[in-house]
């Protein structure tokens, strides 16, 4: 028998109820650690927790087994691991990601348990103080009681310089019984166009749009026509937003029309407040710029170039002015509780600048279904939207910071904290690790998935306003204006240059953080990844890298935790299904007979096709365990400098892909 024992996750994983539990994870609204800060593709704290006890030896105590997460990103999984007992490590190169993760772990054990009273407590007057001081840029809070503003764009019409609204989206409430809408009727006399919230028992409502196309428009007064370009010209240079309707909360929401717009609106407030808060901060505001990628960050192609452009002047006046509270109250906090206390308090309340950023910008949607806002930094890049809503955070009503602060200090209860303080979060780069040879047990991550997100430009949109705030107590994380995303290992075509050049970059990148993980890795350890992608090049590029970086993948398991429209078990269709890819070196695989008289590439789809017919798993996930298991053993066949080339890994992966088809015609993956 083999000195190498199998680890528990590659004989057996019990993937339907990780599967169940995760996505139940995910739709409950109870108190979690990922409620305190924003971060994007995260794992469900049950799904991470049971991947690394799986991965552990079983034999060993959990406090006796250090595992590594190369990419902690919100830090799902070193929070996971922790709570199990296990010494948890991480690495993150993004420096908003390092912070928060650094809060979770490591700055929360300087306040232990009184962390959640204290920000309460210091949160709440926070919040009061931010309320009392930004009355004047809602002249109606206290009067009408109004949390919502309804916002359209608007242009204006360069041949007979009347109104063009740009409304799509006119819908304020589709609750049963109680339809209402936006219509803005065209007075053909006037030339202008009146506001009217009308009453609809359909799903239509007379449209009087100006869009004569997905990208053109017509003037409906003058006939003038505008094309794709004409029309982003347009609008970059003539247009503005408009105020068309507001929410009022008494018992129920009211919807009003707006037909004076400065019973509402105080511009010069909002920007004199802007000038005051940043000189007594000392700092500008952030003046970031968004790259302008069309059809991944879409308003900069009308105009919405810089991080601040997304943002009404009186949001950025709100948010703004938290950020000078936070920072002036940090002496208080020091001399109330001590350094290290103080620091807690404000990297945790600092959370709700995050929520600000999130959840009340240009990029915000109102949701009619449910009378809710939407996020406006979901990813995987930016909407431009034609409209959106406004909140006012300091009431009662949709995404208020009242309820967001008691959810970020429900949230900081669910935090482990370990008796000892050893800190384990290191910002760096996984594809240079600084911890020595033989280090760590287990290896459990969950990686960039390819070209699905750009993390450091949304990113950018919090760290730039969290700066603002945190610099003067956090001058190693936040001295730089925006976060670094020369380091970010995604396939970004317009930032490396090209498809091909983003895909080799990505897998030469993913072959370097594996081969330093099998270096850090014992030698009985286990390197496992959850990842999932649609395309043969998100999925080819990471194959090559196990390959380059001389692994081999001992067990792939399915698992459906993605959230989607509602939860669905592992019967559900394709997109929804991640894979757990467990591997070894090649060396200690060898060492357990893994890699002799290698099967081949039939036998190999046959194998992972006749598995998931055993346990009745869809075809999308038997499609997808033959192509990864295939794919490796065709490219094991292949020489290095012909694994960094898309064209030669590509092609093998579609020479497999297409034999898939012939037992699974109905599957495919998407062409990019």
């Amino acid at each position: 028998m083999s000195e190498i024992q199998k680890r528990p996750i590659e004989q057996y994983l019990d993937v339907a109820s990780i599967s169940e539990a995760g996505t139940s994870e995910r739709y409950q609204r109870a108190s979690s650690p990922h409620t305190v800060f924003t971060w994007w593709a995260r794992r469900p704290f049950s799904t991470a927790a049971d991947l690394i006890s799986a991965s552990l030896d079983p034999t060993k105590a959990a406090e006796e087994s250090k595992v590594l997460d190369p990419f902690v990103g919100g830090a799902t999984f070193p929070l996971a691991g922790t709570r199990l007992g296990v010494k948890m490590y991480g690495m993150e190169n993004n420096e908003l990601a390092y912070f928060t993760a650094k809060a979770l772990l490591d700055f929360s054990r300087s306040a232990g348990r009184q962390l959640r009273h204290l920000l309460m407590l210091e949160g709440r007057e926070v919040l009061d103080q931010l309320k009392s001081e930004t009355g004047e840029l809602y002249p109606a809070r206290d009067t009408d009681n109004i949390i919502c503003y309804f916002w359209s764009r608007s242009a204006t019409c360069t041949s007979c310089s009347n109104e063009m609204p740009l409304q799509k989206r006119p819908w304020l409430s589709k609750k049963a019984g109680k339809q209402r809408a936006i219509v803005q009727q065209p007075d053909f006399d006037n030339k202008s166009f009146d506001i009217h919230v009308v009453e609809s028992t359909s799903d239509a409502v007379t449209d009087h749009s100006v869009w004569s196309g997905r990208n053109s428009l017509r003037c409906l007064f003058c006939g003038q026509e505008y094309d794709r370009k004409q029309t982003a010209d347009l609008i970059r240079t003539a247009s503005a937003d408009k105020l068309a309707a507001v929410a009022k909360l008494d018992k129920r929401k009211h919807f009003l029309p707006v037909t004076d717009p400065h019973k509402y609106i105080t511009d010069a407030v909002a920007e004199r407040m802007i000038k005051e808060d940043c000189a007594a901060l000392g700092l500008q505001l952030p003046d970031v710029k968004i790259p302008a990628w069309s059809g991944i960050t879409n308003p900069t192609v009308y105009g919405h170039d810089t991080i601040t452009s997304l943002f009404t002047e009186r949001q950025l006046a709100v948010t703004t002015r938290l950020c000078r509270i936070l920072s002036e109250r940090q002496k208080t906090w020091e001399e109330k509780y001590g350094e290290p206390q103080a620091k807690a308090i404000a990297a945790f309340l600092s959370g709700l600048i995050d929520q600000l950023a999130d959840w009340n910008s240009r990029l915000c949607m109102w949701i009619s279904q449910n009378e809710q806002v939407g996020r406006g930094l979901s990813g995987p890049g930016m909407p431009m939207l034609w409209d959106f809503v406004e909140i006012d955070p300091l009431l009662r009503g949709p995404a208020n910071l009242y309820g967001k602060l008691e959810r970020i200090a429900a949230g900081v209860d669910q935090i482990p904290m370990p008796a000892d303080q050893e800190e384990r979060i290191t910002r760096g780069d996984s594809r240079s690790m600084a911890y020595p040879d033989a280090f760590f047990d287990a290896i459990v991550t969950d990686p960039p998935y390819y070209d699905n997100l750009y993390y450091s430009i949304l990113a950018d949109c919090i760290y730039s306003f969290k700066r603002m705030a945190l610099i003067g107590n956090f001058p190693e994380i936040f001295s730089e204006p925006r976060t670094d995303s020369t380091r970010e290992l995604t396939a970004a075509p317009r930032r490396q240059g090209s498809p091909t050049e983003a895909w080799t970059y990505f897998s030469t990148g993913m072959a370097q953080v594996l081969r330093e993980a099998r270096r850090v890795i014992k030698r009985d350890g286990v390197i496992t990844v959850c990842y999932a992608h649609s395309s043969i090049s998100g999925w080819s590029s990471l194959i090559a890298a196990y390959v380059r970086a001389g692994l081999k993948i001992t067990q792939l398991w399915p698992m459906t935790i993605e959230r989607t429209h509602r939860p669905r078990s592992m019967k559900s269709a394709a997109i929804n299904t991640s894979l757990v890819l467990i591997a070894r070196p090649h060396e200690a695989a060898s060492a357990m007979g893994l890699t002799q008289d290698a099967p081949s590439t039939d036998a190999l789809i046959k194998t992972a096709l006749d598995r998931a017919a055993a346990a009745d798993w869809p075809d999308d996930v038997a499609a997808t365990l033959a192509f990864v298991s295939a794919v490796e053993a065709r490219l094991s066949q292949i020489t290095d400098e012909m694994l960094s080339r898309q064209d030669t890994v590509n092609a093998a992966c579609r020479e497999v892909a297409d034999q898939i088809y012939e037992s699974i015609p109905g599957f495919s993956f998407s062409s990019r």
